[in-house]
């Protein structure tokens, strides 16, 4: 005659089995952040790829990074998407709400999924009236800001290995923070503005003199999305990808301008 488990026993391997699976399941949880990071590291690394494609192809100067909405102007997304030959790198696994619309609709967008915003910074101390534009792509149609001609060329970035070309800008997070009229239709994706732009927070860029503790976007890791274990993936304007902590990128812009990884035109 077979004997029964007592409930002592069965208690215990209840117990074995809770202790297992607490074990375990934040492990399989880090194997699948790991994968989705590396994913978007795929992602944004071919995306860098298809944007020295299109500088062959146009003369080595960088599509726009934001249109103004009513000049009808394509932007670095449009520019890319012939060279990709895959519109799914746009978006990064971590944008939970890649697909979604932007603006103040609740229903969904069944395009091409935005996850990644292109490197617009743009220094108002040095040239308080011009706007200088210090990354690689500006706004279109309005010069002033855009740098002028030639202003938003391969050639006039110093430091292209260091300089961050795109960031994790996702539309999960826009939709929690951004509207100003009915521009949220063009502008959200698009574009880092100047490291006092704060007013408009989703543009800001990462600055690591702010406080650690105030909210998206306006803390240390400005508008980069950071969903990887507080990390982030970028791509460079020469083209190699790298996840980093966003802070990482601008530690301390006044006594440490070297380091801001998003001023294309610095020395040192």
């Amino acid at each position: 005659m077979k004997r029964a488990f007592t409930l002592i026993e069965l208690l215990v391997v209840i117990a074995i089995i809770a202790i297992l699976a607490a074990i375990l399941f934040p492990v399989f949880a880090q194997a699948k952040q790991a994968a989705k990071k590396t994913q978007a590291l795929s992602n944004v690394k071919q995306l860098g790829t298809s944007m020295h494609i299109y500088l062959a192809d146009n003369d080595d100067v960088f599509p726009s990074g934001v249109g103004t909405g009513w000049y009808g102007d394509a932007l670095w997304q449009q520019k890319l998407a012939p060279y990709t030959k895959n519109l799914g790198i746009f978006t990064s696994p971590g944008d939970g709400r890649a697909y979604q619309k932007h603006g103040g609709a609740a229903d969904d967008w069944m395009g091409v999924g935005i996850s990644f915003a292109a490197n617009g910074y743009m220094d108002f101390w040095t040239d308080p009236i011009g706007f200088q534009l210090r990354g690689p792509m500006g706004i279109t149609g309005e010069g002033w800001l855009n740098g002028g001609v030639g202003e938003n060329s391969f050639s006039v970035m110093s430091r292209p290995a260091d300089t961050i070309l795109l960031a994790e800008k996702h539309n999960e997070d826009l939709k929690k923070v951004y509207w100003i009229g009915n521009m949220s239709s063009f502008w959200p994706s698009s574009m880092f503005f100047g490291h006092n732009f704060n007013v408009w927070g989703p543009a800001s860029i990462p600055d690591g003199t702010l406080p650690a503790t105030a909210a998206y976007p306006n803390g240390r890791a400005g508008a980069v999305s950071a969903k990887f274990n507080e990390s982030s993936v970028f791509v460079f304007i020469d083209s190699h990808a790298k996840a980093m902590k966003p802070v990482q990128t601008n530690p301390n812009k006044t006594a440490q301008p070297e380091r801001n990884m998003w001023d294309g035109k610095r020395e040192g």
